[in-house]
């Protein structure tokens, strides 16, 4: 494992361990076959190269295994969503949550987007590796499949 920094988190990271885990798992869209999730899927190729350096550095692929929420279109056009992705790691220093209370969730703004790290795991994939971290991550995409003529 080795030990990163993001913001006042401090985790120990198996970033092979999670690697192999996403690249034996299937895409988020076929678990779900909504708009929404097929656009986050074909988004992720476009994200900036910050947040494509931030998933790679935790082992996780952005088009597998997480749960995904639609929030709104924004005036801009782009589309806010939420997401948490699991990955190998333990931390170290951070702010825990109590009881899964998602209020005192304290998350850092990074290149757009806005994150958060902690140990109250929800909807872990059965054989995920341990120890287990989560990633929430808030943020706006682009729409980035045909609209329908009206």
């Amino acid at each position: 494992m080795k030990q990163i920094k993001i913001g006042s988190s401090v985790m120990e990271v198996d970033v092979v361990k999670t690697k192999e885990f996403y690249d034996g798992y299937h895409s988020i869209t076929d678990d779900c076959e909504c708009d929404y999730c097929a656009n986050f899927v074909r988004a992720s190729d476009y994200f900036s190269q910050e947040v494509k350096e931030l998933f790679a550095s935790l082992g996780i692929d952005p088009r597998k295994e997480g749960e995904l929420s639609h929030y709104e279109e924004n005036a801009d056009g782009t589309h806010l969503y939420s997401a948490f992705y699991h990955f190998v790691g333990r931390m170290i220093e951070g702010q825990p949550l109590n009881d899964k209370d998602r209020s005192s969730l304290t998350f850092l703004e990074l290149h757009g987007i806005h994150i958060a790290f902690h140990e109250e795991l929800e909807l872990v994939p059965e054989g995920f590796p341990v120890p287990t971290l989560q990633l929430e991550i808030q943020l706006n995409v682009p729409w980035m499949l045909e609209k329908e003529s009206e």
